[in-house]
């Protein structure tokens, strides 16, 4: 469907009629694929549409730009400068509504969302009209800019909105989940314990816990966060005996609110007919400790309450090997950068039997990430580590204790 410039025909044919017209700009990309035929179509009556779709006589089109949809509304009278722009981004909003319901797209869910619903969207009330048509155009040509400028506005945020509306949803649905890897005692081959890892459901838009972990602490929501992953590892635990233990990660940012153990992470554990000595905090490095000295008095604690202490990821950084030294965990978990063919590298051998020596000497005990080949699990249990994790021993399940039957490899 042609039309002039901008629709600027029908502009001048409603100057007489209306007092004040406000311009909405909605982007139709994301809706490429999924748009109808007809949508889709150079010659697509939006007249029509508009009229089938919105119900009303005071909005109407104007044209279509670089795949953007141009349209006019007449604003009533009664409404002030300030009121026309909540007037017309409502006006805005529905049509967005509109194409989405033609399209069938994934949005239509999404879009329940305040913020997702007004994604892709402009507007401006436009200025007081003069008389000839050179001002006109001058005046519709501002409101384009501040409608365009709008729209990349609010698309420039989408993916931060999307993942926003996501962790709000998780949240509020607690809809993620947990998945639990054996730690295998290497003298005589028995489960010594679990380690409790997050999962989003699927179809999330977080590609993984780590981004998932990261933008909730970007966005003052890692308290939340945490708080639901260890409900969900304690309440989902496999059947544990006395001795055996459950593995959660935390952060020192988390394990220094003070109800973090006293209040909900206590009624869990009695709930599931567990206690404190069977737990193990490993301290991850979503976030660094900066007061050690405060660390140290916050672990000491939780340690006289019964709970246990790991660190995790030794070997991969500065701030592990720190860790170590300054609050003298009871696990050191060594990561799996270092275990990776360690058979065949005479450096890791080296480092892996540093971390034994010293641990003995500390009273510290050992587990080993990431096994993954025989090799590596014969040459760790020579070495004298405590403990092994990894692919070989057990992957990560929601029911290790039948995935694991007969798995724990005798070599």
């Amino acid at each position: 469907m042609t039309t002039s410039w901008f629709g600027m025909e029908r502009v001048l044919e409603s100057i007489e009629h209306h007092k004040y017209i406000g311009l909405i700009g909605i982007d139709l990309s994301e809706w490429k694929n999924g748009l109808s035929t007809g949508f889709r179509e150079e010659g697509f009556n939006w007249v029509n549409w508009l009229a089938l779709s919105m119900g009303r006589g005071d909005i109407w089109f104007g044209d279509v730009v670089s795949s953007h949809l141009w349209l006019y509304a007449a604003i009533p009278n009664s409404l002030r400068e300030e009121e026309s722009e909540a007037y017309l981004r409502g006006l805005a909003r529905r049509v967005r509504e509109a194409i989405v319901a033609e399209t069938g797209s994934v949005y239509k869910e999404a879009s329940q969302s305040p913020r997702l619903r007004e994604r892709g969207i402009g507007y401006a009330r436009l200025q007081a009209w003069q008389s000839g048509t050179e001002s006109v155009k001058d005046i519709v040509y501002e409101g384009v800019l501040k409608a365009t400028g709008q729209i990349r506005e609010s698309l420039d945020d989408q993916d931060e909105w999307e993942l926003r509306y996501e962790l709000d949803r998780l949240l509020s649905e607690s809809s993620i989940k947990s998945v639990y890897q054996p730690i295998m005692r290497l003298g005589d081959g028995r489960v010594f314990g679990y380690e409790a890892l997050t999962r989003c459901p699927e179809g999330s838009l977080f590609d993984g816990p780590l981004s998932l972990f990261q933008f909730a602490e970007r966005h003052n929501m890692a308290f939340a966060l945490d708080r639901l992953a260890r409900e969900k590892a304690i309440r989902h635990c496999p059947t544990l005996s006395s001795i055996q233990k459950i593995f959660i990660n935390v952060t020192m940012g988390i394990i220094n609110d003070p109800h973090f153990v006293s209040g909900q992470t206590l009624r869990w554990l009695n709930e599931r007919g567990l206690y404190p000595g069977q737990v193990v905090f490993e301290l991850t490095e979503r976030s660094s400790i900066d007061d050690f000295d405060a660390a140290k008095k916050i672990l000491a604690h939780y340690r006289s309450q019964g709970y246990e202490i790991a660190i995790d990821d030794a070997g991969a950084g500065y701030s592990s090997l720190q860790s170590i030294v300054e609050l003298s965990p009871d696990y050191i978990k060594v990561d799996r950068s270092l275990v990776r063919m360690a058979d065949k590298d005479e450096m890791k051998k080296h480092m892996l039997r540093t971390f034994v020596r010293f641990a003995k000497k500390m009273n510290i005990r050992t587990v080993a990430e990431g096994i993954e080949r025989p090799e590596e699990l014969r040459l760790l249990r020579a070495m004298g580590f405590d403990y092994a994790q990894g692919y070989l021993i057990g992957r990560p399940s929601e029911y290790p204790a039948a995935a694991i039957i007969g798995a724990i490899p005798k070599v």
